[in-house]
Order: C-alpha cells, then sequence, then structure tokens
C-alpha cells in the first residue's frame, strides 16, 4: 500500500507499508493487520451485528505505536464501505477485486471533517 498522510497546512508525506486480510474467530470476524514502517502497526477485527442493524458490522482498531484503539460502526453506502466511530470516519471506495482506497477523516471542533490520510492498496500475488 501507499500511505500519503496529510498534516493540518495540507503538506503531505508518502509511505510504503502492507496491508494483510484475513478470516478470524472460526471465519465469524475479519480481521487485518496494518504495517507502515517506522509509523505504526496495527489491527483490526470486524464482525457483523444484528442487533446494530441489517449490514451492520462492529470493528476495533488498536495502534500500539501510537497506543491508540478506535471503535466503529460499519455500513455499505452506495459503492463504499464507511466506518464511523466517535472522531474518526474511515471510509473504503473505489472497490475492485485487486485494489481499493481508504481514507482517514478526523471531526475538527466545527463538525467538520479534515482529510489525515488517504491509501491506494493493491493485491500482490
Amino acid at each position: 500500500m501507499d500511505c500519503t498522510e496529510y498534516d493540518p497546512e495540507c503538506a503531505s508525506t508518502v509511505r510504503r507499508g502492507e496491508w494483510h486480510f484475513g478470516y478470524a474467530l472460526g471465519g465469524s470476524a475479519t480481521t487485518d493487520v496494518w504495517i507502515l514502517p517506522g509509523v505504526e502497526h496495527g489491527v483490526s477485527l470486524r464482525f457483523p451485528d444484528p442487533t446494530a442493524g441489517a449490514g451492520i458490522w462492529r470493528s476495533t482498531w488498536v495502534g500500539p505505536g501510537r497506543r491508540r484503539t478506535h471503535t466503529f460502526l460499519a455500513s455499505r453506502v452506495a459503492d463504499e464501505i464507511v466506518l464511523d466511530g466517535d472522531d474518526l470516519r474511515w471510509t473504503f471506495s473505489d472497490i475492485e477485486a485487486d485494489e481499493f482506497r481508504w481514507r482517514n477523516e478526523a471531526r475538527q471542533p466545527d463538525g467538520a471533517w479534515r482529510l489525515q490520510q488517504t491509501f491506494r492498496v493493491w493485491r500482490q500475488r
């Protein structure tokens, strides 16, 4: 993957990393490990939660390098998958068989969303 990080002044830095996906917990959940050398390593666990609504998934992300944990409710919105948290919104878009885009946005005090990161992710075989 290529990760572009944006600071509050919109300057950007691009870094190359890895993102590994798989099934967990007897196939009832998906998990991924996100590796951005020198910046962060993280892991997510996602599972469907019919009590939260049809098509709703719960997702938890843990990033020990920055000592962060985020929880989200995820759902399909048109052609995207959107994970909504209290102060973050993560969106998977342009989803194809071998690639997708992902963006990380943070809610600002005025309620607006600020783009923090974008990812271009592709499958290596």
